[in-house]
Parts: C-alpha cells; structure tokens; sequence
C-alpha cells in the first residue's frame, strides 16, 4: 500500500479536525428533554418531560443524570400517551432493547443525526479528499460493532517472507511505538 500523501499545504491534523467536526454536527448543541420516568427496560420504554418531543424514528441518545452511562445511536420506535411523552426505545434495526445498565431515570435524551446520514458522510468525504491526495471511502462504526480495515500489502510485500521481514523490521526499529505510518495504523498485527 502506497503511503497516501496530503494535499499542498495540509496537515495530517487535519483529518481529525474533520472527524470531530463530523461528530458536532450530529450532535445538538443542548438536550432535548429529561427522563422524567423509566417505564419499562425490556423493552425500553421511557417517560419525558416534554410533550411531542420526538416522533417515530428519530435517532436518539440516553444519558444517566451522573453522565457515565446510557446508549446511543437508537431510534425512537413508538410515541405513545395523550401527550407524546412516552416512547419506546429501539435500536437502528427498530428491535426492542432490553435495558440492563445504569438508572435512566432523570437522564437526558437528544435528538442525534445518524452518523450514516448520507448528507453527513457526503460532506465528510468532500471535506477529507480536500485534504489528502486519494479518493476516500467512508465507513461508520455502531456501538456495538467494532470495524476492522485489512489495509491493503505494504509497498514491495509480494510473499509471506516479505511480509514476515517487513514487519520484522519495523518491530525491530519501532521503539515501543504502537502507530505505523506507512499503514496508518495505531495498532499493528500482534502489537500490544
């Protein structure tokens, strides 16, 4: 793999600027409304204190009042009640969730852009190609997933004896370092 290099003038900084710039767009600048009353965690009903707050299929977030739990990335998969105050908490795939971590109750919910919102990752790759000189593909995680890229060979590596001596040499050379520049890469097969 070509180590891909950036555009005149651009740092590398610039990537993570990016990253987090994605992530203050998807995100309110306040809350939406407060957990007022745990209905049921399987499946995950909640009560809030704002009336016809959310409607069906809003992408939400839950946060404990002592902010050290919650989930995020979920939708909204019913609004009930003569007031719209009660909903049920889905997950993107719109199946129940069966709630086992910390107390909900007086948390906070927002309202959140699905971080695989096609305007989002659009203006994302626009913004990222802008900086480095290749054609960017984009791939969002989801909580509970965990995306994994096999980056393409190293430059020159054709058989397994190459291999084995490239990555010889740079655990030879890395001095503890866990990050590889060529494959851009804070973790490298078998580091720990």
């Amino acid at each position: 793999m070509p180590k891909v290099k950036l555009k005149q003038g651009r740092q590398a900084q610039e990537i993570g600027a990016s990253l987090v710039g994605a992530w203050l767009k998807a995100l309110p600048p306040a809350f939406t409304a407060t957990i007022s009353a745990v209905v049921s965690t399987s499946p995950l009903r909640i009560t809030v204190d704002i009336p016809n707050a959310f409607t069906l299929n809003d992408v939400i977030a839950l946060r404990t009042e002592d902010k050290t739990g919650g989930i995020r990335s979920v939708r909204v998969g019913q609004v009930t009640g003569a007031t719209g105050k009660t909903i049920r908490v889905v997950d993107l795939g719109s199946a129940n969730i069966d709630y086992k971590g910390k107390p909900l109750l007086n948390g906070v919910v927002s309202k959140v852009k699905d971080l695989n919102d096609t305007a989002l990752l659009n203006e994302l790759e626009i913004v990222l190609e802008q900086i480095v000189d290749a054609k960017v593909k984009l791939v969002c995680d989801a909580p509970t997933e965990l995306t994994v890229v096999l980056p393409a060979l190293p430059e020159g590596v054709v058989t397994r004896e190459d291999l084995l001596d490239y990555l010889g040499a740079y655990h030879n050379n890395a001095q503890g370092r866990h990050y590889h520049e060529e494959l851009a890469s804070a973790v490298l097969f078998g580091c720990r």
